[in-house]
């Protein structure tokens, strides 16, 4: 074997064997739906189910002003014909979504609104927790016999606090859809250099085997030879 054929096939094996190692975890989309808590109607989500609704790094909150007022309660229908999240005083009802991991990305995709009643508006707001700024927000109609979703598809790296109301008595929240994936990462990963040494051992080994010896050539006849 030629001995640069060789070493460009050693290249190649150093190529392969020098890893590029990327962190990356695949999207994970999530749907939180109030039905599923398991809470008797009325009952405070957060201190019923602490966290209900949370996934991987991302974590759930839907008590975020400490408040008795504006805590979330559970009912299990007539929001719209269906099961959503609702305050006692009306105003300022907030659920907070936080991302708990460095290097994670949130994506707020969707949630509903339904009315308990005939119609009322409904006002939304949400707020980006890196920037403490209003990112998406809305005043719907919203019927009393169909859930209105609402498409925001926002990202963020700290997470949303999201606020409804002034009637969040009447109106209420529900379905709330996410996604959250890693950034990217690299991380080379090395060679052992046990292999570098093995190679490098081995290549010398067989430049050394193919030279000839010339000790009992003449000086012309062992230059024939190397040609």
């Amino acid at each position: 074997m030629n001995i640069f054929r060789l070493l460009y096939a050693f290249k190649i094996l150093a190529s392969l064997l020098f890893i590029t190692n990327f962190n990356i975890a695949n999207a994970s989309l999530v749907t939180v739906k109030v039905e599923d808590a398991g809470v008797l109607n009325w009952d405070p989500i957060e201190k019923v189910t602490p966290g209900f609704g949370s996934s991987g790094p991302i974590s759930l909150n839907w008590d975020p002003n400490d408040d008795f007022f504006t805590e979330l309660l559970a009912y299990g229908r007539g929001y719209s014909g269906g099961a959503a999240a609702f305050c006692w005083y009306g105003e300022n009802c907030a659920l907070k979504l936080s991302v708990t991991a460095e290097n994670t990305i949130m994506q707020l995709e969707s949630f509903t609104l339904g009315y308990f009643g005939d119609q009322g508006i409904v006002e939304y707001n949400v707020i980006d927790l890196e920037t403490d700024v209003s990112v998406f927000s809305g005043t719907p109609l919203v019927k009393g016999t169909t859930l209105s979703l609402i498409d925001v598809n926002v990202s963020s790296n700290k997470g949303f606090l999201i606020i409804f109301g002034p009637d969040g008595f009447n109106g209420g929240i529900n379905n709330i859809t996410y996604n959250y994936h890693s950034n990217i990462i690299a991380t080379p990963v090395p060679i052992p250099t046990a292999i570098w040494l093995f190679g490098s051992g081995l290549i010398g080994l067989i430049g050394f085997a193919r030279q000839p010896i010339c000790g009992s050539y003449s000086q012309i006849r062992c230059m024939t030879h190397l040609d």
